[in-house]
């Protein structure tokens, strides 16, 4: 556990930083110098990308995950996974692009009415998805190599950076929209570049394939389950980004440029976990092939107990102070309140049932995950184009919440029956009414004329309660010595 404590602590920090430039950009730099419809624009297109992207590399990333140890040999270039590997998204990509250009004609007549720009800059879409495959395909290669912490400074702080000073450039007018929708997809392909030069700094990838190797494995097997995880994985982001695109079929870009900032809030909620689980699915995976059950069960254990404490601290935070955050932006952001609420509480049960995902795709019943994304996706599916009508974004992310919870549910169910893990316990109870006790007394807090002073005065006194509240029903005694030293 120590590298995981390791890596998953710098992880979240750098995480955390990104998050910070994040807020900073998506609260207070886009609003004010984008109007929504624009914000719109580079949400849906890049919603739409990813879903693409999950696609395109055909499972890869789920396949290095579960094969890469059986050709994990730096000396000998890994036996040319490298190579193999690149061949994924090269045959996706010819698949996808195929695709793109048959139904091209009957997606644009789908947003044109409601979002006539996105279907401006339409043929964006195969490029940005071929290069956001790329770099989830050479993500999956740098975790297996255990080398998480560049991952979250590309990904959280590099591009945030960039896109800052992307639009900042284009406020300024020195470039014209199509010209910053076209250096918003390079600074995709940036992430790109940087990750190759910097896995060629720590490795010695080939391209020289062992095929005593891959037959050892074997090929149906990697395709077989390649395809499967793709399945999986556009399942999985589908649930993430449906909501963004299938409003811009019925709403205007304004009100997806709003959504996606009320929802970006309660996405602050899953850092941890998605910090966490960079590290504990290449080692969860790892412990499947020895058939080492009891790191799994406590890995699961302890992933529940510190997700469910900061993410209950981050709920209480967030819901408290929503009104006082929204009001510093422009008039029509205030309407996403709803929105952050119910998205901060779906996080919150997501992340509250720990590294299950990587639990049950590393395992032998990885299927069933495959099989219940694939059900979850229509279900999600089914609730937007239901409710989006009805109550609009609200009615988004309403959908969105269900779905995750009814996902995480029966996968709690499924972990339990075959495999026989459970990660409550009655800590788990107290964790659950020190979230409550603090949000009921959080409500009482008076509400003050500046909304920054509001906000600083309601989450001091939060994250005091909170930590006295810990400390008392001595939830994490395994810490109580650094503050006894300090006393």
């Amino acid at each position: 556990m120590s590298t995981i404590k390791k890596q998953g602590i710098r992880n979240t920090i750098i995480t955390y930083a990104g998050v910070v430039i994040g807020f900073v950009s998506l609260l207070f730099i886009q609003p004010n110098l984008l109007k929504p419809e624009e914000l719109g624009l580079t949400k849906i297109i890049i919603a739409a990308a990813s879903l693409i992207a999950t696609v395109l590399p055909l499972g890869v990333s789920s396949v290095t995950t579960k094969y890469f140890p059986y050709f994990r040999n730096q000396e000998k270039g890994h036996h040319g996974y490298f190579g193999l590997m690149l061949l994924f998204p090269l045959a996706g990509a010819i698949i996808c692009g195929l695709l793109i250009y048959l139904f091209k004609d009957i997606i644009i007549d789908q947003y044109i009415q409601q979002s006539y720009l996105f279907t401006q800059y339409f043929n964006l879409l195969l490029p940005l998805s071929l290069i956001i495959g790329l770099n989830m395909t050479l993500n999956a290669y740098c975790s297996s190599l255990f080398k998480t912490t560049i991952i979250s400074f590309f990904e959280g702080i590099l591009a945030r950076v960039l896109f800052i000073i992307l639009i900042v450039v284009y406020y300024l007018r020195w470039i014209d929209l199509t010209q910053m929708m076209y250096l918003f997809v390079g600074i995709y392909l940036i992430q790109v570049i940087a990750m190759v030069i910097y896995i060629y700094s720590i490795d010695k990838p080939s391209f020289k394939l062992d095929s005593g190797i891959l037959k050892s494995v074997g090929v149906n097997n990697l395709i077989r389950f390649g395809l499967l995880l793709t399945l999986a994985n556009f399942s999985s982001i589908g649930l993430k980004h449906l909501d963004t695109i299938l409003i811009g079929k019925y709403m205007s870009l304004d009100y997806v440029g709003i959504f996606t900032l009320a929802a970006f809030i309660g996405l602050v909620i899953e850092i941890p976990l998605t910090s966490l689980e960079r590290i504990t699915h290449t080692k969860i995976a790892q412990a499947w092939s020895v058939n080492d059950t009891e790191s799994i069960r406590k890995i699961y254990y302890q992933s529940v107990k510190y997700l469910m404490l900061i993410g209950g601290l981050l709920l209480v935070g967030i819901v408290s102070n929503i009104t006082d955050l929204l009001s510093l932006l422009p008039a029509p952001y205030h309407q996403g309140a709803g929105v952050a609420v119910i998205a901060c509480v779906g996080a919150f049960l997501n992340v509250s049932t720990g590294v299950n995902s990587s639990i049950l795709f590393s395992s032998t019943k990885y299927m069933y995950g495959t099989y219940l994304l694939f059900l979850l996706l229509i279900m999600a599916f089914s609730l937007n184009i239901i409710l989006i009508p009805m109550y609009g974004i609200v009615g988004a992310a309403l959908a969105t919440a269900i779905s995750s919870v009814v996902y995480n549910a029966i996968k709690y169910i499924i972990i339990l029956r075959h495999f026989g893990m459970q990660p409550f316990n009655t800590g788990s109870l107290k964790i659950a009414g020190v979230i409550v006790f603090t949000m009921s007394v959080a409500y009482f807090i008076p509400v003050f004329p500046n909304a920054v002073v509001s906000m600083i005065i309601k989450s001091g006194v939060i994250t005091l309660m909170y930590g006295v509240l810990v400390y008392m029903f001595n939830i994490i005694p395994e810490y109580h010595h650094l503050i006894q030293r300090k006393k």
